[in-house]
């Protein structure tokens, strides 16, 4: 009986020091297995991580050059309004212009006319003072 007892006790020591060292050793390499693969992983994101930063560089570069483009054709068609609006303003002016030196013009030459028919009265020949007026007429309008 004491020996079978002493088997048996022996048996379970033994099991226990077998299950122990397996998980000790077995256990591990298990755990290395696992850290191995999640290191794999790890190292596989990080180089598609550090292929995207390098595609996002170039991305953002790309965008910011696009960005500049706009904000230099903003620049250029806020230009072309400003000349078109001064060019505009220019031509409504000028257009002006010629209306008010026409009126001047009317008034001066009715003033010249009016004395040339002044003068033109203290001479004796009447004929030949509007034969002059209508000579200076000429004149002016050439």
């Amino acid at each position: 009986m004491r020996v079978r007892f002493l088997v048996k006790i022996m048996g379970i020591t033994g099991m226990v020091i077998l299950i122990s060292a397996c998980s000790i050793f077995g256990g591990d390499s298990a755990k290395k297995k696992e850290d191995a693969k999640k290191e794999q992983s790890k190292s596989k994101e990080q180089s598609t991580k550090g292929k995207e930063s390098i595609i996002n560089q170039e991305l953002k570069k790309q965008y910011e050059i696009y960005n500049e483009i706009l904000q230099y054709k903003i620049e250029q068609d806020q230009k072309l309004i400003k000349q078109s609006e001064e060019h505009f303003k220019k031509l409504k002016e000028e257009s002006e212009k010629p209306s008010d030196s026409k009126e001047s013009k009317d008034t001066s030459k009715k003033d010249s006319g009016g004395k040339k028919s002044e003068e033109s009265g203290d001479s004796k020949d009447g004929s030949s003072d509007g034969s002059k007026n209508t000579e200076d007429s000429g004149d002016q309008s050439k």
